[in-house]
């Protein structure tokens, strides 16, 4: 109460007792009364709307309205995954199976993605998630991949991310094409990859 007052006011103002908080006016509905002679719940669909409806607010527990789905209810009656649907195509597509992660990660593009640990984020370049392919090839040889760096699956399966069946390929190339550019590019490659070669050749863990 005296924050609200320092807020609305700039001072905590006498101290005097806690307001007690009566129940919403709304029909039907027990929560304590917030403004307006309404709860929060109430209050803000009147601020929204212009009125306070029948319908009712959200509770914890609801669940999507969709059949055969046990996702938590977000809005219009839909879990989070149903509602950017309805958002997007207008449609829940109800028929479409929502995507689900058993917190060892999910496929995405058909690359598997996966949850970086604290202690690996260095070989993610401090990103929290990253594709399990280029987590593997960065524990391989021992550093976080170059933005011109990327990992090719050997036998084209991209969820196949065994140590072997990865290789490390590079987008770079020389700006031009003289003799002397390509020496230059050809040595500046050497001395980028002498300390990962021996790595890169070592099959490790299958």
């Amino acid at each position: 109460m005296h924050y609200r007052r320092v807020l609305r006011t700039g001072e905590p103002g006498p101290p005097d007792k806690i307001r007690t908080r009566g129940v919403c006016a709304s029909d039907g509905c027990e929560e304590p009364h917030d403004a307006a002679g309404l709860c929060h719940g109430h209050y803000q669909r009147l601020l929204r709307t212009g009125s306070v409806d029948d319908a009712p607010l959200r509770r914890p527990g609801r669940l999507c309205s969709v059949a055969g789905c046990d996702r938590p209810h977000k809005a219009r009656g839909y879990c989070a995954a149903h509602y950017k649907r309805v958002l997007k195509y207008g449609d829940p597509r109800v028929d479409e199976p929502v995507r689900r992660s058993d917190g060892t990660g999910h496929i995405s593009h058909g690359y598997m993605q996966v949850s970086v640990p604290k202690e690996l984020r260095h070989l993610s370049n401090g990103a929290t998630k990253i594709a399990e392919h280029r987590l593997v090839m960065a524990l391989k040889i021992g550093r976080a991949l170059r933005s011109d760096e990327h990992v090719h699956h050997v036998n084209g399966v991209r969820t196949d991310n065994r140590r072997k069946n990865l290789e490390l390929w590079s987008t770079a190339h020389p700006a031009g094409r003289r003799v002397e550019d390509l020496i230059e590019f050809c040595q500046a490659m050497l001395d980028r990859y002498s300390c990962d070669f021996e790595q890169l050749m070592h099959e490790g863990p299958k």
